[in-house]
């Protein structure tokens, strides 16, 4: 019997990644071996668990994923590292690969497909999004989005996939009430009247 792929999480979104392990929990080939939120402590875990996978958020209280992954491969070259985030930026992304990294995942990727880039991270294969543009999850995003918080953008882009504030609620493990408090928070901070509007500005079609 093979070993379990030692996996260890790495996000500041504490919901998400009980979310992460809910799915996880119940794969026979991976032993979940704790989570972190930031990049100092994720650091500090990685030294006393030794696990074979770190997932890693990009965006970190106290760093980005790519200093987090520069400095756990510079302690443990063996560890195998896959970005899992919200970030859609191609020059980033090559940055993640340049330094070691074998994934850049999307955080709302499924389950199976997480499974498969965790099992193929574990043979020291990458996985890496297929290239249509500049972008790699969605189309170009305007700069007038950087006005929104990161929770912000990742709701603005479920909201450019069709989902419902209940659907985003559940995909996200925030409350509806949360859920609808950002998107209220979006329309003011972009000056736009509503969601339809939201979505032509995030897709690179609004002013």
């Amino acid at each position: 019997m093979k070993p379990k792929i030692r996996l260890l999480h790495i996000d500041d979104h504490l919901l998400f990644v009980q979310g992460v392990f809910s799915l996880l929990q119940d794969e026979p080939t991976i032993q979940w071996m704790g989570s972190a939120t930031n990049v100092e402590d994720g650091i500090k875990l990685c030294r006393v668990e030794t696990p074979d996978i770190v997932l890693l958020d990009y965006f970190l209280p106290d760093g980005t994923g790519l200093v987090a992954a520069q400095k756990i491969l510079a302690e443990n070259p063996s560890t195998r590292i896959l970005i899992l985030t919200m970030e859609d930026s191609l020059a980033v992304m090559e940055q993640c690969k340049e330094a070691g990294v074998l994934g850049f995942l999307p955080k709302s990727i499924g389950r199976d497909e997480l499974i498969k880039a965790l099992l193929a991270a574990s043979k020291g294969e990458s996985t890496f999004p297929k290239l249509g543009g500049k972008k790699l999850f969605h189309k170009p995003i305007s700069t007038k989005l950087d006005l929104l918080s990161k929770r912000e953008k990742e709701i603005a882009y479920l909201v450019t996939q069709g989902l419902t504030s209940t659907e985003i609620a559940e995909k996200l493990f925030l409350s509806l009430l949360t859920v609808n408090t950002h998107r209220r928070n979006m329309l003011g901070k972009l000056d736009v009247k509503n969601m339809a509007q939201l979505s032509l500005l995030i897709n690179g079609t609004g002013n």
